[in-house]
C-alpha cells in the first residue's frame, strides 16, 4: 500500500453521493430501526473501508505511523458525527420519553408514598399483636410454671410423709419384736448392767437401721408430680387478603448496619480505588499493598 497516497486519501463525506447495489428506498415509520438506519446510511461505506485498512494495518515505520494516527483521527471525528446524529435522530423520542416519565412519575411517587404509609401502619398493628400474644403466651408460661411448682412441693410432701410414715411402723415394729425378746431372756435370768447397755446399744442401732431401710425402701416408690406444659398462643395468619384481590404478608429478614468500622474483620472490608487513584494523581508513589506503575495510552485529537 502507498500510505503517503493513503494519507491523502478521501473517504466519502456525509452528503455525498453514494451508489448503493441492490437497495430500494422504503419509506419507514419514524420510530423503527429502518427509518434510523436510513438516516446513517451515509456513514457505511466509510466506516466498513476504514475498518479493513485498520486490520491490515501494521505500524513498522514513520509512513505508516502517520497513517495509523491519520486514520485514527478520522474514526474519532466520524464517531463524533455519528453521537451527534444519533442526538439529533433520538432528540424528539427522548423528550417524549422524559415527559411519560415525569408524567408517571409525579403518580407513582405519590403511590409510592402510599405504599411506604401503609406498610408502616400495617407493621405498627402487627407489631402490636405480636406484643400482646408474646404478653399472653408469657403469662400462661408463668401460670404453668407455678402449677408446676406447686404440684413439686405437694408430691414432695406426700414422700415425705410417706417416708415417715414407713420409718415409723418399721421402728415399731422393730421395738415390739424386741419386747418380745426382752421378755424371753427375763425368763432365762436377769442381766448384768454391762450386758443391759450392750444390748440397748445394738437395740438402737438396729431400730435406726430398721428406718433408714424403710425409708430407702420407700423413697423407690416416690410419685412424680406431672409435667405442666404452658399453652402455646397461637400465632394469626400472616397473610391478609381482601375480595379485590389485594394480599400482603409478613416477610422477616436478617440485616446489619455499622456500628464500629474498626472492629470489622478484614475479609469484609473494600478497597477503595477512587481514593487510590486519586492520591496517585496528586503523586502518591508508595501505598503499602498497591502496585504504582505508568501507562501510556494513545490519544487521538479529531
Amino acid at each position: 500500500m502507498n500510505f503517503g497516497a493513503a494519507l491523502k486519501q478521501e473517504y466519502p463525506e456525509p452528503g455525498d453521493k453514494i451508489t448503493v447495489v441492490d437497495t430500494v428506498p422504503v419509506p419507514a415509520p419514524v420510530l423503527t430501526m429502518a427509518a434510523v438506519r436510513g438516516q446513517f446510511a451515509e456513514y457505511l461505506i466509510r466506516v466498513q473501508g476504514m475498518v479493513r485498512d485498520a486490520e491490515s494495518l501494521e505500524v513498522t515505520d514513520e509512513d505508516r505511523l502517520k497513517f495509523a494516527v491519520a486514520l485514527g483521527g478520522e474514526a474519532a471525528k466520524i464517531t463524533k458525527r455519528i453521537d451527534a446524529k444519533r442526538k439529533e435522530v433520538t432528540a424528539e423520542a427522548s423528550d417524549f420519553v422524559k415527559s411519560v416519565n415525569g408524567f408517571c412519575k409525579d403518580y407513582t411517587d405519590r403511590l409510592g408514598e402510599v405504599v411506604m404509609i401503609t406498610k408502616n401502619k400495617i407493621g405498627v398493628y402487627r407489631h402490636q399483636q405480636e406484643l400482646e400474644r408474646r404478653k399472653q403466651e408469657e403469662a400462661a408460661r408463668k401460670a404453668a410454671q407455678e402449677f408446676q411448682e406447686k404440684l413439686r412441693l405437694e408430691a414432695e410432701e406426700a414422700n415425705r410423709k410417706a417416708r415417715e410414715e414407713a420409718a415409723r411402723k418399721a421402728e415399731e415394729e422393730t421395738r415390739v419384736r424386741l419386747a418380745k425378746e426382752a421378755e424371753e431372756r427375763a425368763k432365762q435370768g436377769a442381766e448384768s448392767q454391762a450386758e443391759a447397755e450392750e444390748r440397748a446399744k445394738r437395740e438402737a442401732e438396729e431400730i435406726e437401721a430398721a428406718r433408714k431401710k424403710a425409708e430407702e425402701e420407700a423413697a423407690k416408690h416416690e410419685i412424680q408430680a406431672p409435667v405442666v406444659t404452658a399453652p402455646v398462643i397461637p400465632v394469626k395468619e400472616k397473610v391478609t387478603r381482601t375480595e379485590t384481590g389485594a394480599a400482603a404478608h409478613e416477610r422477616k429478614a436478617w440485616k446489619a448496619e455499622v456500628i464500629n468500622e474498626a472492629e470489622i474483620p478484614r475479609e469484609y472490608l473494600t478497597v477503595d480505588m477512587k481514593k487510590i487513584n486519586e492520591a496517585v494523581k496528586m503523586g502518591a508513589r508508595e501505598i503499602p499493598g498497591v502496585r504504582i506503575f505508568e501507562e501510556t495510552s494513545t490519544v487521538f485529537r479529531s
